[in-house]
């Protein structure tokens, strides 16, 4: 994707936006860790330079109508080179159908394009079905589809984290719960995890893993690049 580009241009600044919903703010229920923005930025920092900043623009509870009236407050006077947008959850949570999903999403792809920047989809990582409300995962599921769809449709890069984590738990849903902290919501371990994908689909190499994580995220981890693999 388009920073591996921006190492060679350190004359110039570069501002990446994650745009999203509880999936991307800052929190303290991350436990004191970082979450997957951090993770990135410091990725990004180290491979392609400090002439690369990313702000994390989530708030908790959104929906992409949300995002909608914010992103002239928020992402435009930023000015940033590209806009990391994680939503649907919530929209999905809400009963909102999803063509009006579709709508919206559209609508913040096509203002982030007139700000002179690059769109990129991401979508969530997988919940726990198994603790969710009625209805929720055929809603979620298609939510997220409309993500890959429009990203084939309008030539926007697209980061599935949820085609990434989806193998490990239809496959072991125990083990996939020591990614969460609730049934809608990834943990620290399941933040770097992300952080991983993340910078692996933007071409960045692995984030050194802290000491203190490896017992616990190693194994996780090798089980997941196995499974996606297959």
């Amino acid at each position: 994707m388009t920073i591996r580009q921006w190492k060679e241009q350190s004359d110039r600044s570069f501002r990446i936006c994650a745009f999203g919903s509880s999936n991307t703010e800052l929190s303290l229920e991350n436990r004191g860790r970082h979450n997957w923005v951090d993770w990135f930025y410091i990725n990004v920092r180290k491979e392609i330079g400090n002439h690369v900043s990313v702000t994390n623009l989530g708030i908790g509870g959104e929906t992409a109508m949300d995002l909608l009236g914010r992103i002239g407050r928020d992402v435009n006077p930023l000015q940033p080179s590209l806009v990391i947008v994680t939503i649907g959850g919530n929209d999905a949570g809400t009963e909102v159908p999803t063509t009006l999903y579709a709508e919206r999403l559209k609508t913040i792809c096509s203002t982030i394009r007139e700000y002179q920047a690059v769109p990129v989809l991401q979508t969530y990582y997988c919940p726990l079905y198994h603790q969710s409300p009625p209805g929720f995962r055929a809603r979620f599921e298609a939510n997220m589809q409309v993500n890959r769809d429009i990203s084939s449709e309008w030539d926007i890069p697209l980061v599935d984290q949820y085609g990434y984590f989806e193998p490990l738990y239809h496959n072991d849903p125990e083990t996939y719960e020591k990614l969460m902290r609730d049934w809608l919501h990834v943990n620290p371990l399941g933040n770097l995890v992300m952080g991983q994908f993340l910078s692996a689909s933007f071409g960045l190499p692995p984030i050194p893993v802290p000491e203190d994580m490896q017992q616990e995220f190693n194994p996780l981890y090798e089980k997941m690049n196995a499974l996606a693999i297959r």
